[in-house]
């Protein structure tokens, strides 16, 4: 191109004659090519050369960027913010809507426009205003909504009000590092799914760590997958890394957090290539100890949290625990920056606005507002304990006071705490079955009589140990004198008790098979395998018919996988647990009834095993079981437990104006997660219950302090906040549809499945264009994502799909849409709709909203709240043709100004810590007459 002519509508000087508007170019080939320019003050033309002028853009001016034919794309319209001279070059900076951009742009490529006020005060609008106005703002909503939530992109998933909200507090956060601390069961790797979606569409996430217990790891690679199309590896399965350039070549990556923890592997990791988001899941196993000891785990992430270019987040239903430093070593994790204000924490909680997001299920709602959960109902079966049973228990009692004794006077100290571990590891097993306590002793006689040695790293009652009946000994050595004697007689008791067993029966004959006879699916809990065995052989023997999966340690995780799928899929009725399935797996899709053979000493674990079923996606009230049998000292203590932690709660919770069951369950479990009842039947060696209940009391008083501790720091954390963030949804993609038929080659012949689903008849010039249409001229659209309607010729359409980009681009060409403001039927008013960024310190976009601001008769301006903004997009709207009178003018240019001023406040109100004001630009307008 040898000449490039300004473009129509462009500012110019002409020399001598002052300034004007270009409003004619003549030819290009012309030996001198020349410009018609319509003169400001004198209103004549004149045909000058172009070559001669120079341009007068003023700061404010609306402009199109329009370059030549086969030179790339427009930027769009823009406003314009300063001029320079340059090489030569007259250049103009503009700041352009779509992007937020700024760009020195050569002033021949920019056309001046009216910008909106103007529109607005003169009252212009065109055939079909209000609908071009409608389907223009929706388009711009629907695209900013996913950048900022990545919630309306190709997910198979329908996301929650409240994990939409992290979604967005996470990805517009000027400090994108959290700790996410949604209660069990409320959807957390939704929530990180629809944060990695929304980073992608911004190209601020390629390389992704997951860190997390090693039987979630498969349940998050699978999760990633099918539901947002994120394909990880797990390390140390997928692939075996022996370098930095292992880890380099791998964009998504899992990882186990005990297999990460060792020395050489935390190098490993912390000295590859960064990562742009890393995140830990069950992220409490981390912390410090309360003496402020640095764990494996702990030092793991503390050698990773620089190692992000953008999020480090931290996943956990349970931050606090009653534990304060290793709460804080949490948040310091997540905030090394606000160290010296964490350390502090008790004096300034609010610090944790910053650091913590935590939604309650007492709180969180679907998106009607309508409440998902509403508390499950616990009801106690009590076994009565049969002679042979007690028995048993005096028997046992009397053996296990013996090896206390003999624990607290042996000569090494280190064998008499062995001794005291494995006296208590035998109550753990009595108080689950008859089976497990045999089992224990058996091992035990043989060890004694084999001299069969067990060192002493196997006596470990780690998290999550199902097996402790291994763990009995620990060489050939009687603890006591006669030990073998008195294993025997308690042998033969146990074996006694077992042949009459109540506790068995009861579960069998009066929980389990009236359950199974109304077809209900059940999850079973128990802590021990050896306890685990006796049931599955019980339910086998007992109930051929039935299918039962089981969980537990010894398993690999794709063995344990496979039984939750077969469960979920209901090709299991029943389901065995041991605490290896207690955390992070879902098991909720068939079930809603859980059976606590046995009761941990941990009463925290309770609330994990209900979190697999009392969570999201679970659609009836969850029925919880427990089943106590007063056969012993710890079983009754544990119970004792029990009734006064409930009764706590009720009362606690009837003080509550909110759903009272509910809050019941929630503030259950925070009590419980306080109590450390394992610390006081370790304690209690002389097994004596009045003791016992007095320190019952002391630390249900204790775990109620720590509770209103943790509710005075966590009631600063960041909770949902739905009703900010709009609403947009699935709804509003099949409206922009049905809407831009009109103006595109395509017809709506008709609705299906109630709705969710629009079917469509492409032109000739849309025809065979689109590969996800093949051949077909009827396509139906739906935006179901669990693709539940059942019809194969369904086609899913989402912010993705070549089809809906087409349409929302459209709605920018200014030949098609060409106004941004209407006339519409309403009652009478005005409302402006603005388009707002937040940006950092750098620059870089955070947040981008549409502000609308309506004025309503004589009121002062005020702030439209999404979800209205959202419900007037979803339909159409009629254009009024309608002449402003010139008198109205300057009543209508005060409006206009101040729906403006009010944008502006908007906008620096919700500016500060870390986001910048970045845009402020009018977007388009409606105007209501009646």
């Amino acid at each position: 191109m040898n000449v490039l002519m300004p473009q129509l509508q462009c500012p110019v000087k002409v020399s001598d004659e002052g300034s004007g508007i270009i409003c004619e170019r003549g030819p290009v080939s012309a030996a001198v090519p020349q410009v018609r320019v319509l003169l400001r003050n004198s209103r004549k033309t004149l045909w000058v050369p172009a070559s001669g002028l120079e341009p007068c853009f003023e700061e404010g001016h609306v402009v199109d960027h329009v370059p030549p034919a086969g030179y790339g794309p427009s930027l769009g319209s823009g406003i314009v913010f300063g001029s320079r001279k340059l090489a030569g070059y007259f250049q103009v900076l503009v700041q352009f809507a779509e992007t937020g951009e700024s760009r020195w742009i050569d002033w021949r490529l920019l056309s001046v426009r009216k910008g909106l006020p103007v529109t607005i005060v003169a009252g212009e609008s065109t055939s079909e205003g209000a609908e071009k106005v409608r389907l223009k703002v929706l388009a711009k909503a629907l695209e900013i909504w996913n950048a900022n939530t990545g919630a309306l992109g190709r997910l198979d998933i329908d996301p929650l009000p409240h994990q939409i909200d992290v979604a967005r507090r996470v990805v517009t956060s000027a400090q994108p590092r959290w700790l996410i601390a949604d209660d069990v069961g409320l959807g957390k790797t939704v929530e990180v799914g629809l944060i990695l979606h929304a980073l992608t569409q911004r190209n601020q996430c390629r390389r992704v760590l997951v860190v997390c217990p090693s039987p979630l790891t498969r349940q998050w690679k699978e999760e990633m997958r099918t539901k947002f199309g994120r394909r990880f590896e797990i390390c140390g399965r997928d692939f075996h890394p022996e370098g930095t350039e292992d880890l380099r070549a791998r964009d998504n990556v899992i990882v186990s957090v005990d297999y990460a923890k060792r020395i050489e592997r935390i190098a490993l990791f912390a000295t590859s290539e960064k990562w742009d988001v890393i995140i830990f899941d069950e992220a409490h196993r981390l912390g410090r100890s309360e003496s402020g000891e640095r764990t494996e785990r702990y030092a793991l992430a503390e050698a990773l949290k620089t190692r992000t270019n953008h999020s480090l987040l931290l996943l956990t239903a349970t931050p606090h625990q009653g534990k304060s430093r290793r709460f804080q070593a949490l948040l310091e994790l997540v905030r090394p920056d606000l160290k010296r204000q964490i350390r502090t924490l008790e004096m300034n909680p609010e610090i944790v606005e910053d650091i913590i997001i935590r939604n309650r299920k007492t709180e969180v709602s679907d998106a009607e507002g309508r409440l998902i959960f509403r508390g499950h109902d616990t009801r106690r079966h009590m076994v009565t304990p049969t002679s042979a049973m007690m028995d048993a228990d005096r028997a046992l009692q009397a053996y296990l006071r013996e090896g206390y004794r003999a624990g607290s006077n042996a000569q090494n100290e280190a064998i008499g705490r062995a001794i005291g571990f494995v006296m208590t590891t035998y109550r753990k097993l009595a108080s689950s079955s008859v089976a497990a306590i045999e089992a224990a002793l058996e091992r035990r006689l043989d060890r004694i009589l084999s001299k069969d040695p067990v060192s002493l790293g196997a006596l470990e009652d780690e998290d999550g140990n199902d097996d402790l009946a291994e763990n009995t000994a620990l060489d050939g050595a009687s603890f006591f004198e006669d030990e073998p004697a008195h294993v025997r007689s308690v042998l033969e008791f146990v074996r006694r008790a077992r042949r009459d067993d109540a506790k068995l029966a009861t579960f069998r004959d009066d929980v389990m098979r009236p359950l199974l006879k109304e077809g209900r699916s059940l999850l079973i809990f128990t802590e021990y395998r050896a306890t685990q065995l006796y049931l599955e052989n019980t339910i086998r023997d007992t109930f051929p018919e039935i299918s039962v999966g089981q969980i537990n340690g010894s398993m690999s995780l794709d063995d344990k996988m496979e039984n939750v799928r077969a469960f979920n899929r209901g090709e299991a009725q029943v389901m065995i647990s041991t605490e290896a399935g207690g955390e992070g797996l879902n098991l909720q899709k068939t079930c809603h009834v859980m059976v606590n053979y046995d009761l941990p000493w941990n009463p925290s674990r309770l609330v994990q095993r209900i979190g697999r079923l009392y969570r999201y996606g679970q659609t009836r009230r969850v029925q919880v079981v427990n089943l106590q049998a007063n056969d012993g000292f710890d079983n009754q203590a544990l119970g004792l437990m029990l009734d006064r932690v409930e009764t706590m709660a009720r009362e606690m919770a009837s003080v509550d104006a909110r759903d009272r069951d509910a809050m019941a369950s929630d503030i259950l479990g925070e009590l419980m997660a306080n109590i450390d009842m394992s610390e006081i039947l370790e304690r209690a060696t002389e097994m004596r219950l009045e003791q016992t209940e007095a320190e019952i009391a002391a630390a249900l008083e204790q775990a109620q302090r720590a509770r209103a501790a943790e509710q005075d720091i966590l009631k600063f954390a960041s909770s949902q906040q739905a009703h900010i963030g709009g609403g947009f949804d699935s709804r509003h993609i099949l409206s922009l549809v049905e809407g831009m038929a009109r103006f595109a080659d395509y017809t709506v012949r008709r609705w299906r499945h109630d709705g969710k689903t629009v079917e469509i008849e492409l032109g000739d010039s849309l025809y065979d264009i689109f590969p996800e249409f093949g051949r077909r001229r009827v396509i139906p659209l739906t935006t179901d994502s669990e693709r539940a309607l059942n019809d194969p010729t369904l086609v899913h359409i989402d912010l993705e799909q070549p089809f809906l980009r087409r349409l929302i681009d459209m709605t920018r060409d200014r030949e098609v849409f060409d106004t941004d403001f209407a006339v519409t039927k309403g009652e009478k008013g005005l409302m402006l709709i603005s388009q707002l960024r937040w940006q950092d310190f750098s620059g870089t976009l955070l947040e981008e909203e549409l502000l609308a601001v309506e004025m309503r008769g004589s009121s002062s301006a005020e702030e439209m709240i999404h979800n209205r903004l959202a419900g007037l997009l979803r339909s159409s709207l009629s254009t009024e043709d309608t002449c402003i009178p010139a008198t109205d003018r300057e009543a209508r240019r005060q409006l206009v100004k101040e729906a403006l001023q009010h944008g502006q406040i908007l906008l620096q109100r919700k500016s500060g810590k870390g986001r910048m004001p970045g845009t402020f630009l009018p977007f388009a307008a409606l105007e209501w007459k009646n």
